[in-house]
């Protein structure tokens, strides 16, 4: 399997199109969790000045409100300062509010027409927090009601002037809303095209050590909730020196390129190849135990020998040596993991090579 990230960037998808999830939902990206703090700053401080001007000219139930969600904001900041809670659930939890007093400001009968003008930060503020889907709909509904809470006061004044400035700001909050998503749609086009160039072995098209990594960590965390084996298999091609030094380096990577479409041919839709440099390639095998694994790297190991390419008019045959290691789940981690079975295929070169040792 070789892993490449979908459009949504939501996670991964093989090449044979079986779904892996080897990314982190966006909402609980880093700079989300700066975001939500800065707005949380930036609510209590304006909540605060609004307040004291709403109570000033006798708008008590918005100054009320204001500074309700100003002692709320303040709460939620000292919620999320601890790194390992679940932000997303946190970030609704402020936007919901937040939004809801907006709406009831505009809604209160003695608001100026110019309140209308905080409804423009709804597309922009839910988009950096929620992302292109969530975000779509959060700011879908509350522009709706925005517009919804517009018809009333616009049935209730004979004001053109109100009328004018009302609607201005409301076509303006669609515009943000629109160029918002647009944004947002090439923002996770362009982080999926970098995050797949940084997981992704320009060469043959496989994951690197990084995408490996990844996945191990997903893999991982599946195979100790639901008490299933894990296993990984290091691969190394035998005398690919003299296939570069005979034929030259263009020739040795196209060796490379045939022997990881090998790996494609042969490999399940669960599993997942990778490069991990030169010659060497690994492969992570998940709900697999030692015996299935090892049976797994002899069909390997024979499709490899039966497989040729072509230099010249003249045929390369190459052969592998495969360590096979399966996962101590109570005590290791990636690093250790591949010790052992890169120990095992050393082995395996000093008995001659061109075989699978599993223990």
């Amino acid at each position: 399997m070789i892993p490449k990230q979908t459009a949504a960037g939501q996670g991964w998808q093989s090449a044979q199109g079986a779904d892996v999830e080897l990314s982190l939902p966006a909402t609980n990206a880093p700079h989300r969790r700066a975001v939500l703090r800065a707005l949380l700053w930036l609510t209590i401080s304006c909540g605060v000045f609004f307040a004291s001007v709403n109570i000033t000219v006798g708008n008590h139930p918005v100054a009320l409100a204001e500074l309700t969600m100003a002692a709320y904001a303040g709460l939620l900041l000292w919620v999320i300062r601890r790194p390992e809670i679940h932000l997303d659930r946190w970030i609704l939890a402020y936007l919901i509010p937040f939004c809801t007093t907006m709406m009831f400001a505009c809604w209160y009968r003695r608001a100026e027409p110019t309140v209308f003008v905080w409804p423009i930060l709804i597309p922009v503020v839910s988009y950096l927090l929620l992302g292109r889907r969530a975000g779509f709909w959060f700011t879908l509904v509350f522009l709706c009601i925005s517009l919804a809470i517009f018809a009333i006061k616009l049935a209730q004044t004979g004001d053109v002037y109100a009328i004018a400035a009302i609607a201005n700001v409301v076509l303006c909050a669609a515009c943000i809303f629109g160029l918002s998503h647009a944004y947002e749609v090439t923002r996770e086009q362009a982080e999926a095209r970098l995050r797949a160039l940084a997981l992704r072995d320009p060469l043959t098209g496989l994951c690197n050590r990084a995408g490996l990594s990844e996945a191990f960590q997903l893999q991982r965390a599946q195979a100790d909730r639901y008490g299933t084996p894990l296993s990984t298999v290091l691969l190394d091609l035998d005398h690919f020196k003299r296939i570069n030094d005979d034929y030259g380096h263009e020739t040795g990577d196209k060796v490379l390129v045939a022997f990881a479409d090998c790996l494609k041919d042969a490999l399940r839709e669960s599993d997942l190849a990778c490069r991990l440099g030169g010659e060497e390639f690994a492969l992570l095998l998940p709900r697999t135990g030692l015996d299935e694994a090892t049976q797994i790297a002899e069909r390997l190991r024979n499709a490899i020998a039966a497989a040729r390419c072509e230099h010249n008019g003249h045929a390369i045959s190459i052969t592998a040596t495969l360590g096979v290691a399966e996962l101590d789940a109570t005590s290791e981690d990636l690093q250790s993991l591949l010790a052992r079975a890169d120990e095992r295929l050393y082995r395996g070169k000093n008995a001659g090579r061109d075989r699978v040792m599993a223990a």
